[in-house]
This record gives C-alpha cells, structure tokens and sequence, in this order.
C-alpha cells in the first residue's frame, strides 16, 4: 500500500477529535463541539498565541490538511478569505457539515500538499496545523507553499518536535521495554495517531535545527521557531502512575513546553 494511501485510510477512518468526543455521533453539531472544546481548552489551549487568527481578516488563506474543519473556523470566523486542501474527501465532506452549523461555506477540496492545485501568488498565508510531519517529501511540499505564496506571503505551521518530552520517552520506552525486537521506530511512530483504521501513516519529527534548516532551503526567511505542549499524558510511565504526574502544575508544564514542547510552531516568509 503506497504511503499516499495509508495517509488516506487513516483519516478517512476516524475524524480528528473522535477520542475526545466519545459517546457523541460523528457529524453531529455535538460532536464538533465537544471535540473542538477539548482541543481548545486540553491539546492546545496556546494556539491562539502563537497564531494570529484576527490577522487573517480580508487575506487570503490557504490550510493543508483542515480536517474537520477546527481551525477553518477561526479563519472563517476571523474574515479570512479561506481556502483549504485535504488528503481526504471524507474530510472535505466534515468540514463543510461542521462549518454549516455557523453558516458558513468553506472553499475546500481534496488533493495533497505536494501537488497544490492553485496558480503561483494566490495566497496571503498557508498554514497547516499538525499534518507536514506526515507526508513523503517535505521538500517538495514546502517547494509548492513557496510557489503559491504572494511575495511576502507568510507560512505558519505546527510540526511534531524530536526534542519534546514525549518524543523521547517514546524512544526510551521503545528500547528499554524491549519493543525493538517486535517493531521498528517508524512503526512504532505511526501508531502516535489514533485511528480506527489498519493503517501505518508516516510519522516524522524534527528538531528546530532541521524544520530551520528545510524552510531556509526552500527559499523561506524564518522569523520564529516556538514549542508548545506538554501534558501529564506526555510523560513516561503516564498511564501507570496518573496520580503522580496530575500532581505537576500546569504552569510548570507550560514553561517546560516551551523548550520540549510536542509541537514545533515555525513562522517564516516568502
């Protein structure tokens, strides 16, 4: 099964937000909600200080891999003038459910990040939130947002972080357990993503030196490179000990998630 399928079978099985809103029926206004609750107030309560959504207003915006549509809300919401590509038709179809409860009618279509289907300087902004990390050629895709980027246009996306507290007790944990002999790391990486599906996506992680390094040589000049996100759930040993890790402030979390934080948010221009 070629890598571009497996990317497709994984969500097209499961829409993002499906653990976090158990017990709701997928498509449902109740759904939406919920998951997008836990997003906002659980997985990444930061986003909005690290994305300027308001500054989208009247721009045109460009997201790779929308999913159900969480963050072509904010866009939307904003005054974007948003358009949005997915792997997924399933996804296509969520979004334009999820955007339709705030009467809204999202410009979104299936494709992938490699081939973008939109003429050179059409856009204001691209930005992807969790999704680069799991294509087969980086280059290429960051070659095609270079492309259909305005002079001066502006990339904004959200990368996993090989240096965050949760990467590397999934290395430890893979080779102090043993779990070497059974799996690799790559497919150990893939099963990161919680599907209902049979499916092992890709998986990558990058340092800051080499998401820096990959913009700077496709033709970007990076303004920020910032790491969010560290949770009780993160650490080693999480599910064992639930009490003792909940006893660490989320303060203290924050300010470690700075530095060892799961995502990396890059900022850089055309």
């Amino acid at each position: 099964m070629s890598e571009l399928t497996e990317a497709q079978k994984t969500w097209a099985a499961s829409p993002t937000g499906w653990t976090s809103a158990k017990g709701e029926t997928p498509g449902t206004r109740e759904f939406f909600d919920k998951a997008r609750h836990f997003r906002d107030t659980i997985e990444q309560p930061w986003l909005g200080d690290v994305v300027d959504f308001e500054s989208a207003r009247g721009k045109r915006v460009l997201e790779i891999g929308f999913g159900p549509g969480y963050d072509a809300l904010k866009f939307m919401q904003a005054g974007a003038d948003y358009s949005g590509i997915d792997i997924t038709t399933e996804n296509v179809d969520r979004t334009r459910k999820h955007l339709s409860y705030f009467n809204l009618s999202p410009d979104v279509r299936q494709g992938d990040a490699e081939h973008l289907p939109y003429s050179d300087g059409s856009f204001d902004l691209v930005y992807s939130n969790g999704v680069l990390h799991h294509i087969p050629d980086l280059t290429a895709a960051l070659g095609e947002i270079r492309r259909v980027l305005k002079p001066d246009g502006r990339l904004s996306i959200l990368m996993y972080h090989r240096n965050s507290v949760f990467y590397v007790g999934l290395v430890l944990s893979h080779f102090i357990t043993g779990r070497f002999f059974r799996e690799s790391l790559r497919d150990r990486r893939s099963r990161i993503e919680h599907t209902t599906a049979d499916a092992k996506p890709i998986v990558n992680v990058y340092s800051r030196r080499e998401l820096r390094g990959l913009l700077t040589r496709a033709g970007f000049n990076v303004q920020h490179i910032a790491a969010r996100k560290v949770t009780p759930d993160d650490f080693p040993g999480a599910g064992r000990f639930p009490a003792a890790v909940r006893l660490i402030p989320q303060s203290s979390l924050d300010l470690l998630g700075q530095y060892a934080g799961w995502y990396l948010i890059a900022t850089a221009v055309r």
